[in-house]
């Protein structure tokens, strides 16, 4: 399908034949998701845990497991080998993985959430801050994905998790933008991708194997490696 930042589309009138047009078809394709759900089963394949990442507690104020997190981490370990690259967190909430992931790196992490709604508000804002601002090398843009993106400045992302609006509209644009600007071999994590409530999330890293690698999947966790 065709890059459409669901973002953008909303920032037209609601009664727009553009918008309602798209909605309705988002609305087809998430109920396409959810009735063949089994048939984007991606397969199970689990990373060895790198140096640091083998001993990781219940986290408070986020949905990732700790079986999660290690695979995130082990992942972020990967940007010690690519000179320049940057780390990016697309849906920040209170900031805990943002927490994680930036003390398990020296790089500059790039965290992006409008907290506009969609799972963050001005509330967990604060908290978000609260929680990130002694970390030197995190970089919070207060922008929708696709504004980020747009406006990108920063140098090209070896590591970017996705854990913003669980639908296929979404998830989709996510993964389409955030690969292109990341380098050749740049990992792609996609979290909640095996629960049948966000359907679609699990199509959208399905049909992104058809051009990225499987570098692992843990349950509600897949990531991509870009050729």
């Amino acid at each position: 399908m065709p890059s459409v930042d669901p973002f953008e589309i909303k920032r037209s009138p609601k009664w727009s034949p553009n918008r309602l047009l798209w909605t309705a078809r988002m609305r087809w394709e998430e109920q396409r998701s959810r009735n063949n759900f089994d048939k984007y089963e991606i397969e199970l394949l689990k990373p060895r845990a790198a140096p640091g990442t083998s001993d990781v507690a219940q986290l408070s104020d986020t949905a990732v497991t700790p079986e999660q997190l290690q695979c995130l981490l082990s992942a972020l370990t990967e940007l010690n080998t690519i000179p320049d690259a940057v780390a990016a967190e697309i849906g920040c909430y209170r900031g805990t993985t943002t927490q994680r992931l930036a003390e398990h790196t020296s790089r500059q992490l790039i965290a992006i959430d409008p907290y506009i709604g969609y799972g963050g508000w001005e509330q967990d804002y604060q908290v978000f801050k609260q929680k990130t601002e002694a970390l030197p090398n995190v970089i919070h843009e207060r922008r929708t994905s696709g504004d980020a993106a747009r406006h990108w400045k920063f140098p090209a992302p070896g590591f970017v998790f996705i854990d913003a609006v669980h639908d296929y509209a979404n998830t989709s644009f996510d993964l389409e933008v955030w690969s292109s600007l990341s380098i050749p071999g740049g990992l792609i994590a996609l979290h909640d991708t095996d629960n049948p409530s966000f359907a679609g999330t699990r199509r959208a890293a399905w049909e992104g194997q058809k051009t990225m690698d499987l570098y692992a999947h843990v349950n509600d966790l897949v990531i991509l490696r870009k050729r």
